[in-house]
């Protein structure tokens, strides 16, 4: 997968190893779309949402959280024209928990400073963590107009009972002189958070505070850095990355059960100040021994100078109940299942085009697969023949009605 173009087989499944793979559900989330697609391990439609509202809103993406609850980060495109806050035109409207059918059951719109994004976290208490940002002036962090970084916990009636704001605690981060300076001068996102995870229980987590269950692990794009929130105190508990020459850009770290800390590492260009990676690679780490352990991704530099998996924003890594890993080339619409050992054991290419024309054509921010029975209401007719070995995707037909989008939107 690493050295082939995604142009290079048609949409739909091209590996399939049902013996080696989590055999579940997919969800396909086309970047901003009000369609939302359950596909099957052969790549099938098996359910579909559709986004009832006569609101011009598009889904960032879905998943299935906490308590089997189906939530998805809404964008609204046209945007508003400048409303006041600083933003010039906000895009997200909303946070939304949906049932099987698209209907909103939970909705949070946020008022005007802030502006969601990113992502978000059904909390066992019912709350709802999310990230916001908030325009302000900091001259002591910057020269320039900054985006603040706020987490928010919401009530299930939305009201604000906690917030925690990255301006605050500016100083408990380790970055360089370097990294400040160039901080300083860019203000703006200079952070550019992009993860709102709480932490499970874990063995570490019981013997190391920094690592306890309901602490937050937070991620800032920018400056090359994942972070752990101790929830009680507010204080940054740990935190890795700036300066260790390890990340570029990274996306959606997740704690493990085993304690590690699973990480999206992009590529592109990121850090304060900026560095750059022709390539992006899932990377598992020991946070206590602040070592990777596991990697997915070009292994020589003969590789890394011409590999294919490179996502240089957006991205989602899920650790699998059989110890693979399910993951996608975002900009492509690539998703994988790859082994330990790095064998890809499923793969598919998503048929479904953009619905916004400002993003790329077949682009998906994050993907996620789920057990069957999370989704009672997918169609049990298709998905029966999943798991066996002797279907394999070279003799599957996908009718076409199962697998094309809505022509006009509903």
């Amino acid at each position: 997968m690493l050295n082939r173009s995604v142009f290079d087989w048609p949409a739909g499944v091209s590996v399939y190893k049902p013996e080696k793979c989590w055999n579940g559900l997919t969800i396909v989330n086309p970047y901003l779309s009000r369609s939302i697609y359950l596909v099957d391990m052969l790549g099938r439609v098996v359910h579909r949402w559709n986004i009832h509202t006569e609101e011009p809103l598009y889904s960032f993406f879905l998943e299935r959280q906490i308590r089997g609850a189906w939530m998805s980060m809404l964008w609204r495109f046209p945007p508003f024209e400048h409303d006041g806050a600083g933003w010039g035109g906000n895009p997200v409207d909303c946070l939304a928990q949906i049932d099987e059918n698209g209907q909103f059951l939970w909705r949070y719109v946020p008022p005007k400073q802030f502006r969601p994004h990113h992502d978000f976290r059904r909390l066992a208490n019912g709350h709802t963590l999310l990230l916001v940002d908030e325009m302000t002036s900091k001259p002591a962090i910057s020269e320039k107009p900054l985006k603040d970084q706020l987490f928010l916990e919401l009530s299930p009636d939305n009201e604000i009972v906690w917030q925690w704001r990255t301006s605050d605690h500016f100083g408990e981060f380790r970055y360089s002189e370097e990294g400040k300076r160039h901080i300083h001068q860019r203000g703006m996102d200079a952070f550019h958070n992009n993860t709102a995870s709480v932490l499970p229980a874990t063995p570490l987590g019981e013997s190391d505070r920094r690592f306890r269950k309901g602490n937050i692990l937070g991620c800032q794009r920018h400056t090359n850095t994942i972070y752990i929130i101790d929830r009680d105190s507010g204080e940054v508990a740990w935190q890795w990355g700036a300066g260790s020459g390890q990340l570029v850009g990274p996306h959606h770290p997740t704690m493990l059960d085993n304690g590690n800390i699973l990480i999206y590492d992009n590529g592109g260009q990121g850090g304060a100040p900026p560095r750059s990676r022709p390539y992006t690679r899932l990377a598992e780490l020991n946070p206590a021994a602040e070592r990777i352990v596991w990697q997915y991704g070009p292994d020589v530099e003969a590789d890394k100078a011409t590999a294919k998996f490179f996502s240089h924003s957006w991205g989602s890594a899920q650790r699998l109940p059989n110890g693979n890993t399910f993951s996608l080339d975002c900009h492509k619409g690539l998703l994988f299942e790859v082994t330990p050992r790095g064998e890809i054991v499923w793969e598919y290419q998503s048929p479904f085009p953009r619905e916004v024309r400002a993003t790329t054509e077949y682009g998906i921010y994050r993907a996620f697969r789920v057990g069957y029975e999370d989704a009672p209401f997918a169609d049990r007719r298709l998905t029966e023949t999943d798991g066996h070995a002797d279907i394999v995707p070279a003799n599957i037909e996908i009718p076409p009605e199962m697998g094309l989008p809505p022509k006009e939107l509903p």
